[in-house]
């Protein structure tokens, strides 16, 4: 892995630092990397960038594109550690930062979601309706124009299969908000293809 922030090279060279730096605790590596210790910066890379690269891919889906979230990240967190005052887990500060960073990418790219089995199966309706090539655009179009809190929750839940818990754990969240945003995304959902397609072509592969 290589990071580039400002004028700093990070090279994926943790097996060049040595047991010193490596066997620091966290809040020390985190106190160092804030005063521009590169070495001690690169310990905290690869701590976490399985975690990062995971959590992009959750929500973008786009392996290229989580990648450059991943070190978009990266970058963002060393830029800012001079003001991490580490109110919250540093993990935890270092997740924020990449779900914002990949929210940033879905707005720029508004994808064209694509349905699939497990939102089939959550919803009312045989699976074969769902495949309908009309309704299943409809459905696309009007997702893709939901608001990015609506579209990712709906998104993660209906189409990827997630638990509330689980979202709640990637959005890091409370579980409440996670449920509500949720709720809230299919009624607007309902209420827009409702304009669209009509109740007769829609209750039969939409939620009750």
């Amino acid at each position: 892995m290589r990071i580039v922030a400002q004028d700093v090279t990070f090279e994926h060279r943790v097996r060049l630092i040595g047991n010193k730096v490596e066997d620091v605790s966290e809040q020390v590596l985190v106190k160092r990397s804030a005063h521009g210790d590169e070495r001690a910066f690169a310990v905290l890379v690869e701590r976490y960038k399985s975690m990062v690269f995971s959590t992009a891919y959750k929500v973008l889906k786009d392996l290229s594109q989580s990648e450059d979230a991943a070190q978009d990240t990266f970058i963002k967190a060393y830029a800012a550690l001079p003001g991490f005052k580490g109110q919250a887990k540093f993990s935890s500060w270092l997740y924020r930062i990449c779900y914002n960073t990949c929210i940033s990418i879905l707005r720029k790219r508004r994808p064209e979601v694509e349905l699939t089995e497990a939102m089939a199966q959550t919803i009312d309706g045989p699976a074969e309706e769902f495949r309908s090539r009309d309704i299943q655009t409809v459905i696309q179009q009007e997702v893709n124009r939901m608001p990015d809190d609506y579209r990712v929750v709906i998104t993660l839940y209906h189409f990827d299969g997630m638990s509330y818990d689980e979202i709640a754990h990637l959005t890091h969240r409370p579980l409440g908000t996670v449920k509500a945003k949720i709720y809230r995304a299919r009624v607007l959902l309902r209420e827009r293809l409702l304009e669209r397609v009509g109740w007769e072509e829609l209750k039969e592969v939409m939620w009750k």
